[in-house]
């Protein structure tokens, strides 16, 4: 997996939930049997795809309009904290706001809750081989847009 990729996906794993997005309790992917654990493996990996995707989006056009002296700053915006997003205009907090939304949608999409979505990342810190495997899924996503560029 490529080194850009890899950093993406961590940055985009930050940038997640709240500033907008529900999330809901059901459905907690903590189960044990191999199957269920593939498939909800699997769709957290094809959510951070495509978050990946809408964060790049998202972030070429925020940078744009966000003064060189505030770029420390969008860099650090999360959308668990919505506090993050103080301080710049409405039209970039909106679009803030829009991007956590989607987020949300796209997490949803993917069968996952918000919550299950961060109960996940938040494990891949303490389990180095889901970690791996995270990684491995995304190396393979990334295989068809080396085709496409």
């Amino acid at each position: 997996m490529s080194k850009r990729l890899a950093a993406a996906a961590t940055l985009s794993l930050l940038l997640l939930s709240g500033c907008g997005g529900n999330a809901s309790n059901e459905n907690t992917p903590v189960a044990d049997g191999d199957n269920s654990r593939e498939t909800w493996l699997n769709n957290y990996t094809a959510a951070v795809w495509e978050i990946e995707r809408q964060r790049q989006a998202t972030y070429r056009v925020l940078a744009e309009n966000v003064p060189d002296t505030e770029q420390a700053a969008l860099a650090e915006v999360r959308c668990n904290q919505p506090d993050t997003i103080r301080g710049f205009s409405r039209t970039l907090r909106q679009e803030i706001v829009n991007y956590c939304d989607r987020v949300a949608e796209m997490i949803q999409a993917e069968n996952l809750t918000v919550e299950e979505f961060n109960q996940i990342r938040d494990r891949l810190d303490e389990d180095p081989i889901l970690n791996n495997q995270v990684m491995e899924q995304l190396a393979r996503l990334q295989e068809p847009d080396r085709t496409e560029n």
